[in-house]
């Protein structure tokens, strides 16, 4: 895949907390509470790999041990990762994984998995033939979506003018589909995730981490400061 000329709309799909996502799908009971997911090495209460939200509220990080986020917060759930042959058994979490991705390939065949919880996925093709058929960009179609730099409003408004930057108009077009492959994820998974959209994959990643959790994000071509 070509990742790194303008004229592309790179997203960067990442699942949020996505290890406590799928033992929350596991056991309903965890849902809603601070969870921690430790590996099988029981020292201290076992080494965290993952925290969802209502646990990182109470301080809790993957840098800590399991007994030091009981001491954070007393009412949290440490679910420890299976173990096979004495070693991590990922398997759920790898095929919980597969069963996202093969989402994400209902909307571009160009997925390139970056890990067990993120994936980027090339849409130029989807964005062009949108613009093609005079698809309409809405305010209400990017209703979780922020771009960097700008006003929401305004950013939309500026392709009223004969001269606004065809690039940011194909990031925004991509940002209308990617908010659509978020809410089929949820769909069909069940799973929560936020996205970055931009021009390759390192802008993308950039994007992706400033609005967690459920939320995406565009890093347009050319930006200014935000009058919001």
């Amino acid at each position: 895949m070509e990742f790194e000329h303008t004229n592309r709309v790179i997203v960067l799909v990442d699942m949020d907390c996505f290890y406590c996502q799928v033992e929350e799908k596991i056991n309903p009971l965890l849902v809603g509470k601070p969870i921690a997911v430790v590996q099988y090495n029981a020292w201290k209460g076992g080494g965290i790999i993952a925290v969802n939200y209502p646990a990182r509220d109470k301080g809790v990080t993957r840098h800590m041990r399991g007994n030091e986020a009981k001491a954070k917060c007393p009412d949290i759930a440490l679910v420890r990762v299976p173990t096979l042959r004495d070693k991590a058994d990922l398997t759920k979490y790898r095929d919980a994984g597969k069963e996202v991705a093969t989402v994400l390939q209902a909307f571009t065949p160009l997925l390139e998995r970056a890990s067990v919880d993120e994936a980027y996925m090339d849409i130029t093709n989807a964005v062009n033939q949108r613009l093609l058929d005079n698809h309409p960009v809405t305010l209400e179609q990017l209703r979780n979506t922020h771009i960097v730099g700008y006003n929401i409003q305004d950013f939309l408004d500026s392709f009223k003018y004969e001269h606004h930057l065809e690039s940011n108009l194909k990031l925004c077009m991509g940002g209308i589909i990617t908010e659509e492959i978020r809410a089929a994820v949820f769909e069909k998974t069940g799973y929560k995730c936020s996205a970055g959209i931009a021009h390759n994959k390192v802008l993308a990643k950039l994007a992706c981490g400033l609005h967690k959790p459920n939320q995406q994000t565009i890093l347009p071509q050319e930006l200014r400061r935000n009058s919001a």
